[in-house]
């Protein structure tokens, strides 16, 4: 389902805007439903929230907090580029929430774990990746995503905290945008400017072979496991268990 440009574009680059992958009303359901659980979990626990003066946080756990996101995590197009990615058998590592509220600085850019914390060079070919929706319009002052295009080619590096590198690039588009991100590029929020918090969702995806960043087995309620779709039992991991053998 991908182009040869599109294949070309993460290849070279590492990341890929797939502009209009969501629909116009379930943005808008998606944004509305983040937002109210951002808000519910800040009356009972603020462990994650983050950046300076609380400026951002993140919603946990979303396959296990409503259909409408069972529904999105398995968007056809978004998919296709995971798999590209990290392989037909790749699963779903963590689906998160992630609020950019006015005035948090930007974050900093990083890769993404555990590829930090591996020995350099890294390897050469994809490990994790992200998927960052677009439940606004990203644009320069709300706290858009910067890359750091071709980084992932730079194996034996790591960001420098507060350095500012000229081939850095914001990604602006219009809500209902995916932004697919190898796990190994140089990526990071920007600073929102605005009045208003830039919502956006993280599903974040691994190869089959590596520990997901979520136990979904123990998160994950029997009710969603007998409703999930061969497809998603896949993206929980269902297919990559460690067998019983004795």
């Amino acid at each position: 389902m991908l182009t040869a440009s599109e294949k070309s574009q993460l290849e070279q680059g590492g990341f890929l805007v797939l502009e209009n992958a969501i629909t116009a009303d379930t943005t808008a359901r998606l944004r509305e439903r983040a937002l109210t659980l951002a808000a519910e979990e800040q009356k009972v626990d603020k462990s994650h929230m983050y950046l300076p003066n609380d400026g951002a946080q993140r919603v946990w756990n979303l396959i296990n907090k409503g259909e409408l996101f069972e529904d999105a995590i398995q968007q056809p197009k978004m998919l296709a580029a995971m798999e590209y990615l990290l392989g037909a058998d790749c699963t779903l590592s963590s689906f998160t929430v992630n609020v950019i509220y006015p005035g948090a600085p930007n974050s900093g850019l990083h890769i993404d774990y555990p590829l930090s914390a591996l020995p350099r060079p890294r390897p050469t070919f994809p490990m994790v990746a992200n998927s960052v929706w677009f439940l606004d319009d990203f644009t320069r002052e709300n706290g858009a995503t910067r890359c750091v295009p071709g980084s992932h080619h730079r194996l034996e590096a790591l960001p420098e905290p507060g350095i500012a590198y000229a081939d850095e690039v914001q990604i602006c588009g219009p809500r209902g945008s995916v932004l697919i991100v190898n796990g190994s590029v140089w990526h990071g929020s920007s600073a929102n400017r605005t009045d208003t918090p830039r919502v956006a969702l993280l599903g974040f995806f691994c190869r089959s072979i590596l520990k997901p960043q979520q136990d979904h087995f123990k998160l994950v309620s029997d009710e969603v496991i007998s409703r999930a779709t061969p497809t998603l039992k896949r993206l929980l991991g269902f297919n990559s268990l460690p067998n019983l053998n004795t």
